[in-house]
């Protein structure tokens, strides 16, 4: 017979406001990992037509609000003690990021963080941490989202360089894909773009060789596809290896599809239907770029990342 009653676990809430997506996390910590209670993911295109240094449209905001209001409620119902939320490129390319955040704190409540590049790389490595198995002696862990593309390396669980890249699947699907399908002319334009920013941006000490660990929704929708899942789940594609052949096989089936028979594709939902060809060939560039024979997927990555710190686990701009 217990002398004492246990201390109850306790109820934290993450958000992550995307350039494509808006996610929720509300856990708690438990001696064996994580333990999600509720987790919602809506596509509000927070980024759709910015033009860097201008404001973010009024529908996009509408739509962004709409959904926060929503995870509001849930939240109060699971009695989380705080909210922390993690802005990514499209707050920081807006003139009026910095406002909507403050906006967003004033009506929700939630405290609000804008991530720079190196922060949100750092961030969505902790949350890859906690389900890399088996965990490699080095790694880049990328993450692709609707605007930018964030690059860590990482030996055991100790975080080196961090990078962001402007690479993300919503720009360049505005700036090179205008016809469905996609032409040949377009594809090879995007490829070469990708390419390019990627020779010239990545650091240095960036080289071949270290396992490519790749999270966000591009990556892991590219997994339920090629696992044909015909309801998402988390547990599968968490260390799913992703075949170098397999992932250029998909792409070459993407890139001649038009939109209506890639929403018809099974593991693709029809909202990142018109973004997932130029999300697929960043994945595949970045292959090519590091040299890599297949790609570690994680759904964990930012959102758990985010919800560390809402426990107190990590600070939001550590840098070990």
């Amino acid at each position: 017979m217990s002398s004492a009653n246990p201390i109850p676990a306790r109820i934290h809430a993450a958000i992550d406001l995307g350039s494509n997506t808006v996610r929720l996390l509300v856990a708690v910590l438990k001696p064996q990992g994580l333990q999600r209670l509720h987790a919602a993911q809506e596509t509000t295109r927070l980024a759709e037509g910015l033009i860097p240094g201008r404001p973010l449209a009024a529908p996009a905001v509408d739509r962004t609000l709409a959904a926060l209001d929503r995870y509001r409620g849930i939240i109060a119902g699971y009695g989380a003690e705080n909210s922390l939320l993690g802005a990514t490129m499209a707050a920081r390319l807006a003139s009026d990021g910095p406002a909507f955040l403050h906006r967003i704190q004033r009506e929700f409540g939630f405290e609000t963080h804008l991530l720079t590049g190196p922060e949100e790389a750092r961030t969505t490595a902790a949350g890859v941490l906690t389900v890399l198995a088996p965990l490699p002696d080095r790694a880049v862990i990328f993450d692709l989202g609707g605007r930018s593309t964030e690059f860590v390396q990482t030996r055991g669980m100790a975080m080196n360089t961090a990078v962001s890249l402007a690479l993300g699947s919503v720009g360049l699907t505005e700036s090179f894909l205008r016809h469905d399908p996609p032409t040949p002319e377009e594809m090879a334009a995007l490829r070469q773009d990708i390419r390019r920013r990627l020779d010239e941006d990545l650091p240095p000490s960036f080289s071949p060789g270290p396992a490519l660990v790749g999270t966000a929704g591009t990556v892991t929708t590219l997994a339920a596809m090629l696992l044909s899942l015909t309801e998402y789940d988390p547990d599968r594609i968490n260390n799913y290896r992703a075949s170098r052949g397999s992932l250029e096989a998909l792409f070459k089936e993407l890139q001649t599809l038009p939109l209506a028979g890639r929403k018809r594709m099974p593991g693709l939902p029809e909202d990142r239907a018109d973004i997932i060809v130029a999300g697929a060939a960043v994945v595949l560039e970045v292959l090519d770029w590091f040299s890599a024979q297949q790609l570690v997927v994680s759904d964990a990555g930012l959102l758990e990342g985010i919800w560390l710190a809402a426990a107190g686990q990590r600070s939001i701009d550590h840098h070990g």
